[in-house]
């Protein structure tokens, strides 16, 4: 997976080379989907966790996940 700083980097090369909005929202999903994706999953796999009382620092770690939805 792409760093954010080589991201921005390639929409602003394609921004440069003439693409438009469509296009470069685009490319921007395609990179952002699978993060989203991770999140989602991880998320409905804690939360199975989040009633067990053994389990400390679950409220913390969704809240941590929700947010960087």
């Amino acid at each position: 997976m792409p760093k954010y700083q080589d991201i921005v980097s390639e929409l602003i090369r394609l921004y440069e080379a003439g693409y438009n909005d469509a296009m470069l929202a685009s490319r921007l999903r395609d990179h952002m989907e699978p993060k989203h994706r991770a999140l989602t999953r991880a998320e409905r796999f804690i939360c199975g966790f989040e009633d067990d009382e053994l389990q400390e620092g679950i409220p913390a770690l969704l809240k941590e996940i929700r947010d960087a939805q």
